[in-house]
């Protein structure tokens, strides 16, 4: 069905071209003799040339009808089969769809923003495992036309709900998805924050790469020389896993990116922390999210059917299209970003020599993120969240140290032991502690002894091992 849509576009298209030319042509050929009828040059007093002048004058009118009719017919066809080209793309990216009577969603909330998880997974085939690598959720409130993106830190100490593989546990929120895909990931958001999340977008990360290079790149802040560095460092190794040759980047300050530029921008988690890192995310994703709103046509169809092998969604070709309309007739769109947990409402902290970022008050940071969402000034979480809130402080031991809750579940030590693979670049670390509870946590991929790591050289390939 794809190819035919794709053969079909593609001939209709070229016809198009060829008789918008063909025509053109013609009415200059035409213009011509006009041209020269009106300057009443001896050539035109000729009886069979003043013949040929009108035969073709007739001829140009009526062959003028005609291509309009078949331009028209053509591009009719475009748009068309374009249509269906994109329709069987949308299709195409349905994924495994939610029960959503086993969510835990809050029926509470207002149906005016819609809430759809995002979870960015990493595509290389060299490294094991279904880690959702980026935590996001993206909110449109279908009255102002606001889109809200909201990064949720893939070390937060949450409550993990019982699934299909695995019991009820306190761990890494990333380990959500590593259990049960997309329906444990989303019934843990919902769960851990009282949100209403029925839906879900699964990206896989190569798809960065393809999107932004079709919109025309990206443009960044390179902060310092650090970021400068390290981004740099992973353009290495995604040119090398993806078999591209893109440049580094030349400098600090604005820089336009090119998608392996910005997919490794992206990915650079040692220049500084994960908070930064998820902020350099965010800051790629508001642009192409404002460029893919303003694309042409063909452009549109063009970037689908580049991205669609990379993304997995619950949502229906109906929901894509009532959220896109809703959307689109909305004046004045804005788009801000968020992170969870806050600065001053988190900490991090070693427990069983695994790194976690741990709020202070889960209740807290979720009544923080319902106002921003909802713009609403209050919001009083559930009994149910506060409970959870209250064990995951008893494991870290800050504030509430032993608290005793109504249920039995086990703390366990989760992590992201398979995050670093050979051929990436690595820092050393030593998993240092600041025990000030400030934020400026390392995020190094805790699991890995580098202290041996040496920085790549200029031509530095990673090795395939």
């Amino acid at each position: 069905m794809r190819t035919k849509s794709i053969l079909l576009y593609c001939t209709s298209l070229y016809l198009s071209i060829f008789f918008l030319n063909f025509l053109k042509n013609v009415s200059n050929l035409y213009q011509n003799y006009v041209i020269i009828n009106k300057l009443k040059l001896p050539l035109c007093s000729d009886l069979h040339t003043i013949c040929i002048i009108k035969i073709l004058r007739g001829f140009y009118m009526t062959l003028k009808k005609k291509v309009l009719c078949i331009v028209l017919a053509c591009l009719i066809i475009v748009v068309g089969s374009g249509a269906v080209y994109g329709f069987s793309i949308l299709h195409g990216i349905a994924g495994e769809q939610l029960d959503e009577s086993d969510l835990n969603i809050n029926d509470l909330l207002s149906d005016d923003v819609a809430n759809i998880a995002l979870f960015g997974i990493d595509g290389r085939d060299d490294v094991e495992g279904d880690r959702s690598d980026t935590i996001m959720i993206a909110s449109i409130n279908f009255k102002t036309g606001a889109i809200k993106v909201t990064s949720v830190m893939r070390d937060l100490l949450v409550k993990i709900p019982e699934g299909s593989k695995n019991d009820v546990s306190y761990e890494k929120i990333n380990a959500a998805y590593d259990y049960g895909g997309p329906q444990l990931a989303v019934k843990t958001l919902n769960e851990n924050f009282d949100l209403n999340i029925s839906d879900y977008v699964v990206v896989n990360f190569d798809c960065l790469v393809d999107t932004v290079d079709t919109l025309g790149g990206v443009d960044v802040n390179i902060e310092n020389e650090d970021v400068l560095y390290w981004t740099n460092e992973f353009i290495n190794h995604v040119n090398y896993v993806l078999n591209k040759s893109d440049p580094k980047i030349e400098g600090v300050g604005t820089q336009h990116l090119t998608g392996v530029q910005a997919l490794a921008y992206c990915r650079n988690r040692y220049s500084d922390d994960d908070y930064k890192r998820t902020a350099r995310q965010r800051e790629v994703v508001q642009q192409i999210v404002q460029k893919a709103l303003n694309v042409d046509l063909f452009t549109g169809i063009n970037l689908l059917g580049k991205v669609y092998p990379y993304v997995k969604t619950s949502l229906s070709l109906q929901e894509m299209t009532t959220y896109a309309k809703a959307f689109m007739t909305v004046e004045n769109k804005t788009f801000t970003d968020y992170r969870i947990p806050l600065d001053d409402l988190s900490f991090g902290e070693m427990i069983d020599e695994v790194w976690y970022l741990v709020p202070n008050s889960l209740a807290d940071n979720a009544v923080m993120l319902h106002k921003f969402l909802y713009e609403s000034e209050s919001y009083t979480p559930t009994a149910n969240l506060l409970k959870i809130s209250e064990r995951v402080a008893g494991i870290a031991g800050s504030g509430s140290g032993g608290v005793t809750v109504d249920e039995d579940a086990p703390y366990q030590k989760y992590s992201n032991s398979n995050e670093n693979d050979s051929t990436e670049p690595t820092p050393s670390t030593d998993n240092s502690y600041d025990s000030s509870g400030n934020n400026s946590y390392d995020n190094s991929d805790n699991s890995s002894d580098n202290s041996d790591y040496a920085p790549p050289s200029e031509d530095y390939t990673p090795s395939p091992e």
